[in-house]
């Protein structure tokens, strides 16, 4: 029988392999792209006949693992078609992540998994198809990119995405045929709906993706072609996001030119405050509020508390054709139920006791601008009621009148709560969550914005040094690390407390580690118990959230520093998923640099 394993060879590495292999299969020859463990190979399918894969030293194809069983599944060629059949295998055969029951045919890009063990079929295209190179729905290359993104996880390989966008793209065949002849059979295309081209560069890092582009460019470049490349892991862990980074990467390219993810912040003025961006999540968001603010329809805004929700509500406002009204807020947690209902609704004179005149409510007069309702989750059931009516039928009704006004109110409410969970346990109404939610915008806590803190922390300083008329002041790269490291309970707000106090506390002119360290380890003190215990005081408690973060930013940075930054060995030592340790030490700004090729 062939020897037709396709076994890498000794020392060889996957990419030198998957070379080698590509000048060993024809282009007009089917064949197998296989991942296994750190290795890859290119394994050629036969014109006709069967091909058995499994743990057998008979097997064609042989896949070394206690899970594989002896023979665990086979190919059936048969002219153009080829399928697939388990036979009888105890862990299963899956194509496209769906366990295969019965002979499956298999379609060019097909991905086969058994067990650990990734096979990509291919199978060049007939005379007739077109372009040369078979190219994949974007669905599908999205399933490879997280295929990718495990490998990434468990042997810490790079992998690449470009993203070419721009007029020589409209011609299709043409710009499919030039790009596809610079890329390895390894590489994978995929169009999308608005007419870009994402290649895929399994175990390329940045250079090599760049040195791609480049050629790509060099063949393509008529018609101002833009070329966008991120790596993971250096620009994320998540496929669609690194989908959308590449995206964005070739729309801030300049016409003929290839642009890796910038970092670069910009900044928003929203009335007399300045917000800057710089994360890639937040950014988003502000692109979205600007595409929301003119409709009108009701958005609701969750995050943390802190994290800005009453400057989103602003945005919408000031971007809408309401700006030219005062913007109008209420915090409903901050008052008793029945003074919510008066301050919303308004009330006639004599309505309860106190009410010596009469008065419209804040829904009345924010008709024809924008009402921002914060903490929206606090309201009691009545209130909910009654704002309900007020959204469905456009009238308020003022607390002791039968009398309904007409009311032109468009409605942003804001909450650190989770609604969804309210609403499943019967606290919040379901329908008035749904009418508030027409549009939901989510901001990201301080401590995932890790790009942004170091930017808003100077901006921050900087404001209240002016502010006390007093010279800059400079943060330390060590108090920069304890600013990093720390858990921001109290997100944007208590950042900019924290500046203002360090500017009118401290006398020198830079901000250190021990200046920082000290005002926030006095603010996460839990006091000492006292000698002598009062009957009936409370113990004094701090979130659990918190705490299990500190300790993860602690020891996810001592085993970087143990293992000289192999994450994955680090993972190890705190028995840790690999990939849960890629996403939290990515999270906590703990990922060790990597040298990075900005063209």
């Amino acid at each position: 029988m062939e020897d037709m394993t396709g076994a890498p060879l000794s020392g060889a590495t996957p990419s030198d392999h998957a070379a080698r292999a590509g000048e060993e299969v024809s282009g007009d020859r089917r064949h197998l792209l296989v991942f296994h463990g750190t290795t890859s190979w290119l394994h050629p399918l036969p014109p006709s006949g069967d091909v058995v894969i499994g743990r057998s030293e008979s097997a064609d194809l042989r896949i070394d693992h206690g899970a594989v069983s002896r023979q665990h599944a086979r190919l059936a060629i048969d002219g153009d078609a080829v399928s697939i059949c388990d036979l009888g295998s105890h862990n299963g055969t899956y194509v496209n992540k769906i366990r295969i029951t019965g002979r499956r045919v298999l379609q060019p890009n097909d991905v086969i998994t058994i067990h650990g063990t990734t096979l990509v079929f291919h199978s060049p295209p007939s005379a007739s198809s077109g372009p040369s190179g078979s190219t994949l729905e974007m669905a599908v290359l999205r399933q490879r990119i997280e295929d990718e993104l495990d490998r990434t996880v468990q042997s810490e390989r790079l992998f690449s995405l470009l993203c070419l966008a721009g007029p020589v793209m409209a011609d299709r065949v043409a710009a499919q045929r030039s790009v596809v002849a610079q890329l390895r059979r390894i590489d994978a295309v995929a169009w999308s709906s608005d007419g870009a081209l994402y290649v895929l560069l399994p175990e390329a890092g940045a250079d090599e993706a760049f040195a791609v582009a480049t050629r790509i460019l060099a063949r393509l470049d008529r018609g101002g072609l833009r070329i966008g490349h991120v790596t993971c892991p250096d620009d994320g862990y998540d496929a669609a996001a690194l989908i959308a980074r590449a995206h964005d990467a070739a729309a801030g390219a300049r016409p003929g030119k290839i642009a890796g993810l910038t970092h670069t912040a910009q900044t928003v003025t929203i009335g007399t405050q300045r917000v800057i961006v710089a994360d890639p999540t937040v950014a988003r968001l502000y692109a979205l509020i600007e595409r929301l603010a003119p409709v009108g329809i009701p958005v609701l805004v969750t995050g943390e508390t802190g994290s800005g929700k009453d400057l989103v509500a602003t945005a919408i406002h000031a971007l809408s054709p309401r700006a030219s009204k005062r913007l109008i807020s209420l915090n409903c947690a901050a008052l008793h139920e029945s003074l919510v209902e008066s301050e919303l609704f308004g009330h006639e004179k004599g309505a309860f006791s106190g009410a010596i005149v009469s008065r419209a409510g804040l829904i009345e007069a924010a008709s024809g601008s924008t009402l921002f309702l914060d903490e929206v989750g606090e309201l009691a059931p009545a209130i909910q009621a009654k704002l309900l009516r007020v959204l469905e039928s456009h009238r308020v009704t003022r607390v002791g009148d039968v009398r309904e006004r007409y009311v032109d109110v468009r409605v942003v409410a804001a909450t650190n709560r989770d609604l969804e969970a309210d609403v499943a346990a019967g606290r919040f109404r379901r329908d008035l969550y749904f009418r508030l939610s027409a549009a939901t915008l989510h901001l990201p806590p301080l401590r995932q914005r890790p790009r942004e803190l170091p930017l808003l922390a100077a901006a921050f300083l900087d404001d209240a040094c002016r502010h006390n008329g007093r010279a800059a002041m400079r943060i330390s790269d060590d108090a920069m690390e304890v600013l990093l490291a720390h858990s921001w309970p109290g997100n944007i707000r208590e950042l900019r407390n924290l500046m203002q106090y360090v500017a009118a506390a401290l006398a020198g002119d830079v901000l250190r580690a021990e200046h920082v360290g000290e005002r926030l380890g006095r603010q996460r003190a839990v006091p000492a118990p006292s000698p002598v215990t009062v009957p009936g005081d409370p113990p004094q408690f701090r979130p659990l959230a918190d705490e299990v973060r500190e300790l993860e930013i602690t020891r996810i940075r001592e085993a970087i520093i143990a293992t000289g930054g192999n994450q994955t060995r680090a993972a190890g030592l705190l028995a840790m998923p690999v990939r849960t340790f890629f996403e939290k030490a990515k999270l906590y700004g703990l990922t060790p640099k990597k040298k990075r090729y900005d063209h």
